[in-house]
């Protein structure tokens, strides 16, 4: 596609003079002759250069530099009328170069490809940049099951659309990671996060819309709420159904209208704030109880995600094993080199009711406490009822037929893993596919 060049200048003659010109370097060339079309031009159309003369009828072309550049790529300045100090003006608004009139037009030309070129390789290095921040983003969410891959794409996809997120999930299994990654990818300025339920209801509104000096007794001084920090960037309310009645209206009305008030406050100040909320809660079902307000539901529930828990997503366990291992060689400042395969196998058969938190402090809490080089079953005590179960032994009378014997483990095993015959087969070193069939033959006799 060709890229696109609008040229404002009011003299007639040479305005068409560099149409030509340009048109025969292949460009997209368009023409204006006065700031206002040229404002209106690159509100209506992507442009990517803009040559501005400085001396317009309606005008100063300074004057209109800025809103130019927020909507196009690149700008060259071009008068009769500059000095020195006008030029470094120019260039330090953001104009790529200023050129002084009478000029060559081959200069000019030169000048025009010189600018796109910059402008092209900034664009590619934005886009690198992206590219590269959405793979750090996305690389601290560990986990390559399948539910953590579409989790990833989710993420990906809604990151730089501009609505708001519920993230559901149990506790611990990293719901604030995962609006954090969603922030990052965004593009948006900063990141509040505040726990609904760490704060005491009476301090709710203060904490989130900000209060000024005597609001209340203890307000010695103005201070800033969550909301009006996140201004142009993203609120995270962790625990959202902990947020109380009143504040729900509050928060709902904000929403609607981009507006907040400062207790003790009249003055009313627009924010543009992002909202990611996160629940281990059901909160369809809050609202049929009418304990959460069902059109602020409808207004955080526009795009749903859901954390799947860790025992869901087993498979994804010794990678976070070796990350947590990595990051708490390094925080702790320990020389522990790994961890023992039988322990890997042990975690892969319990079902971390606390999800990756329990996870990741079951592993530093080995880590703090151990003093050889690679850990093993007994620097874990929490592993250690599933240890006992798993070494359950069976009283088997000598004589006893070895089917049987085998029909008595297997049996045992499937008890163990909860009814998972992969799990079951795993541990008893089979295939999943040798255990059905065994399985399938016992149920026909």
């Amino acid at each position: 596609m060709k890229e696109r060049i609008l040229i404002v200048e009011d003299d007639p003659t040479m305005l068409d003079l560099l149409k030509d010109a340009l048109k025969m370097e292949n460009y997209d060339v368009h023409g204006v002759m006065t700031g206002g079309k040229a404002l209106d031009f690159v509100n209506e159309n992507e442009t990517d250069l803009v040559i501005l003369d400085l001396k317009l009828p309606d005008v100063n072309g300074l004057e209109i530099m800025e809103d130019i550049l927020e909507k196009t790529g690149s700008l060259i300045v071009i008068s009769a009328h500059g000095d020195i100090e006008t030029a470094i003006t120019a260039v330090k608004l953001g104009a790529y170069n200023f050129i002084p009139k009478p000029f060559d037009l081959e200069h000019l030309i030169t000048e025009v490809k010189r600018a796109l070129e910059v402008r092209r390789l900034k664009s590619e290095y934005e886009l690198l940049r992206e590219k590269l921040e959405e793979k750090k983003s996305l690389s601290e969410i560990i986990g390559e099951s399948r539910v953590m891959r579409e989790l990833k794409e989710k993420i990906s996809l809604i990151s730089r659309r501009n609505v708001n997120v519920l993230i559901e999930g149990e506790s611990g299994s990293g719901k604030e990671l995962v609006a954090r990654a969603i922030h990052n990818l965004s593009g948006r300025k900063r990141f509040v996060a505040i726990n609904c339920g760490a704060i005491p209801a009476n301090l709710f509104e203060s904490e989130l819309f900000g209060f000024e000096k005597g609001a209340f007794t203890g307000a010695e001084n103005s201070k800033p709420g969550k909301m009006e920090l996140a201004d142009e960037g993203t609120l995270f309310l962790d625990e959202i159904s902990e947020l109380p009645k009143d504040t729900q209206v509050k928060l709902l009305r904000v929403m609607e209208t981009g507006e907040i008030e400062r207790l003790g406050s009249t003055k009313i100040k627009k924010v543009d704030v992002r909202i990611i909320a996160a629940t281990n809660r059901n909160l369809e079902e809050m609202v049929k109880a009418g304990k959460f307000r069902e059109d602020l539901f409808y207004r955080i529930n526009v795009v749903k995600l859901r954390v799947p828990p860790l025992r869901e997503r087993k498979e994804d366990i010794p990678l976070l094993v070796k990350h947590f291992l990595r990051m708490g060689r390094e925080e702790l400042g320990v020389e522990v080199k790994g961890i023992t395969k039988r322990v890997i196998d042990f975690m892969m058969s319990y079902d971390f009711p606390g999800n990756v938190r329990e996870l990741k402090n079951m592993i530093y809490s080995a880590l703090a406490l151990s003093t050889k080089d690679t850990l093993d079953l007994d620097d874990f005590p929490s592993l250690g009822r599933l240890r006992n179960e798993r070494f359950e032994t069976l009283e088997i009378r000598v004589g006893t037929n070895l089917e049987e014997i085998e029909k008595q483990v297997i049996m045992k095993t499937l008890e163990l893993t909860k009814g998972n015959r992969r799990e079951a087969a795993r541990l008893l070193g089979i295939s999943p596919s040798t255990l059905h069939s065994k399985l399938k033959r016992w149920k026909r006799e």
